[in-house]
């Protein structure tokens, strides 16, 4: 008789669904007959959309329970932040005060002293022991004593739902996992609450992160690449005719997209449209560009300032579980909608946006990328600006590989747009040193190749 081997899986949000549902970690792992799965989500809703098109008799959901943070749990919470110090927390506290209309300045600078103090490896460590210790949580009892898993995936240790769960995991001793599943979140969301056994991460520059800001060993870490850039490798992209035609346009323009950095970032991006267009139309950009605007699948359009522009050609990517644009915003990007997402970089001339992981997908077909590196309307304090977000500890690295072209002026970015129409070559190096820095693995089965680590892990 075969014993099955269980395997919890939180998928939480958008990128963990991108990430392992949408790439081949989910049917590699499905291809050891041996092997189940529970799948974590959210609520009811989420449970019957996934369950409606991930379909196997060894899948199972569980809704997880509300989480109670109460307690020393809240504490913990707070100290997280605390105990990180990096270029980009320390960019992200200056922009907090700098967004309080001129309030706040004793808690800045307290806040600023505390942090350089107590973010240090010692610190860290045995904060991460006083958590374990003092934090009691039986949100996930249940499910532990219904599945008496052998392995916990948390696909997003940041987030307070997989510390808890990755809690439960270690005082059972089942063996645990972690995906650090953004370039950005170890130099940006804190130190991580409680370690896993093992980590997996998209690439060096990650690792290093870890090593250096959040005091994990290095043994512990797996670098497995990007499982949703898989799709690009192995791309086969919509005819170019049925794309353009879907567009309403001609097969023979150039296109430019302009990806939204979206309104949690800031309030510049119906700028950024309307010089974009406005530069089209007089020719800035000479006779043949147009324009196309990829929104974020997790926000939601301002339907206002969309009415105002009945000429925009804009993608509107995503299925939205939330009601409220923040950072709550639950979605998901279905099949087709990455799809449309891979043949629209495959058939565009150039990328236009500011910092963003979008750069990087541009760069891995090879298109030219241009951020915007200026202000377009004059600076108000209490206003947020895109602008400051390219001195993010992860983003300055992307930025010197040079695949990426950061205009400070409007006439410098007039320049490369259309030096990059005219000649989409220039800067292949940079562009080619960016997606290999970033994705360290060009060959399509980085999906595979993480499942095939998690398998290991759970059979040794």
């Amino acid at each position: 008789m075969r014993t099955m081997k269980t395997i919890f899986i939180t998928i939480f949000e958008g990128v963990e669904s991108k990430n392992i549902l949408r790439t081949a970690i989910l049917p590699t792992l499905l291809s050891h007959p041996d092997v189940r799965l529970v799948l974590f989500v959210k609520d009811a809703r989420r449970r019957g959309y996934h369950e409606a098109e991930f379909k196997d008799p060894r899948i199972s959901y569980e809704v997880a329970g509300p989480l109670r943070v109460t307690g020393p749990d809240v504490m913990f919470v707070r100290l997280k932040f605390l105990l990180l110090r990096t270029k980009t927390t320390r960019l992200r506290r200056r922009m907090r005060y700098g967004e309080q209309e001129g309030t706040g300045t004793a808690s800045y600078l307290l806040g600023s002293l505390l942090q350089y103090l107590f973010a240090r490896p010692a610190i860290q460590r045995l904060a991460r022991g006083l958590d374990f210790a003092l934090v009691q949580s039986d949100t996930y009892a249940s499910s532990f004593e219904k599945y008496h898993p052998d392995l916990v995936l948390c696909a997003n240790l940041f987030d307070e739902p997989e510390v808890h769960l990755l809690r439960e995991a270690k005082r059972r001793g089942v063996k645990t996992i972690g995906i650090i599943n953004s370039w950005d979140k170890a130099t940006s969301r804190g130190i991580l609450r409680l370690l896993p056994d093992r980590l997996v991460v998209f690439n060096n520059h990650v690792r290093d992160d870890l090593l250096r800001y959040q005091a994990v060993p290095r043994d512990r870490i797996f670098v497995g690449g990007i499982p949703h850039y898989d799709q690009y490798i192995s791309l086969r992209p919509w005819n170019r005719e049925e794309f353009f035609r879907r567009l309403n346009l001609s097969p023979v323009q150039q296109l430019i997209v302009y990806a939204p950095v979206g309104s949690l970032f800031g309030a510049a991006d119906w700028d950024a449209i309307d010089m974009l267009e406005q530069c089209r139309r007089d020719g800035t950009f000479g006779d043949r560009a147009e324009l196309l605007v990829r929104f974020p699948p997790n926000d939601f359009i301002d339907q206002t300032e969309l009415r105002k522009r009945p000429w925009l050609r804009y993608q509107y990517p995503g299925v939205r579980f939330s009601e409220e644009r923040g950072t709550g915003i639950d979605w998901d990007m279905t099949f087709p909608e990455l799809e449309e997402l891979a043949s629209t970089l495959f058939h565009m001339s150039l990328l236009v946006c500011y910092a963003s992981s979008i750069s990087v997908d541009a760069a891995i077909l090879d298109k030219p990328v241009i951020n915007i590196g200026f202000e377009l309307r004059p600076r108000a304090r209490g206003v947020k600006s895109p602008v400051q977000f390219f001195a993010q500890t992860h983003y300055e690295k992307a930025l010197a590989t040079g695949g990426i072209h950061l205009a400070r002026t409007r006439e410098d970015f007039v320049e490369w747009v259309n030096r990059y129409l005219a000649y989409p070559e220039f800067d292949r190096q940079g562009r080619k040193r960016l997606a290999e820095e970033q994705c360290m693995f060009l060959d399509g089965k980085s999906g595979e190749r993480i499942a095939r680590y998690i398998i290991t892990v759970l059979l040794t």
